[in-house]
């Protein structure tokens, strides 16, 4: 018996399947759009990026409106968080570099974990491939850092490609393997 018989019903399931199925095939598109143009990916990522920053701001403000009016120290995080935003939106190239190197920060503190976790886990059987996860890391990492901030128009947005690519099939698999339990049910 799986965990998805005690935690899902029939219905459940069935809904589940067809909604990770839709959106892994959107996913899917979209991530094979953003591979041939990755360019064009990455500036729609910044875009989103400026946009849930200035959207964030307006919240923050609303509230600080409401509970902390009087507080300077308050309004500081709604009017930072709208500057970065609008200036997101403004410089675009800039806050694509900036992302890429978030990206190089995440794939080096990945290395650093994959390398870690090797050696605590290296007498079990698959070790080895958390090592290659390390060193794949560090060679994108590399690769983004050798052309910034150049290169980042196209590192960003292949990244953010492949990463859809990847989720869309994660999806698609789990709706495939949850139409399959509701039709043994």
């Amino acid at each position: 018996m799986l965990i998805a018989d005690f935690l899902f019903d029939r219905g459940t399931l069935k809904k589940f399947s067809k909604a990770s199925i839709i959106a892994g095939i959107l996913m899917l598109v979209v991530g094979a759009l953003g591979v041939f143009a990755p360019t064009i990916m990455s500036l729609v990522v910044e875009t989103f990026i400026g946009w849930l920053f200035i959207t964030s701001a307006i919240i923050q403000g609303y509230i600080t409106y409401k509970v902390y009016r009087k507080s300077f120290s308050a309004w500081l995080k709604p009017m930072l968080s709208l500057l970065v935003g609008v200036m997101s939106l403004m410089y675009p190239l800039a806050g694509i570099a900036g992302l890429a190197l978030l990206l190089v920060s995440y794939l080096l503190i990945d290395a650093y974990a994959s390398f870690g976790f090797a050696m605590e886990y290296k007498p079990n059987q698959g070790w080895w491939m958390l090592i290659v996860n390390a060193i794949i890391s560090i060679i994108l990492a590399a690769l983004i850092m050798l052309g910034w901030p150049i290169s980042s128009i196209f590192w960003v947005g292949l990244y953010a490609a492949i990463s859809l690519l990847v989720d869309g099939i994660t999806l698609i698999a789990m709706g495939v393997g949850a139409k399959k339990l509701v039709e043994n049910k």
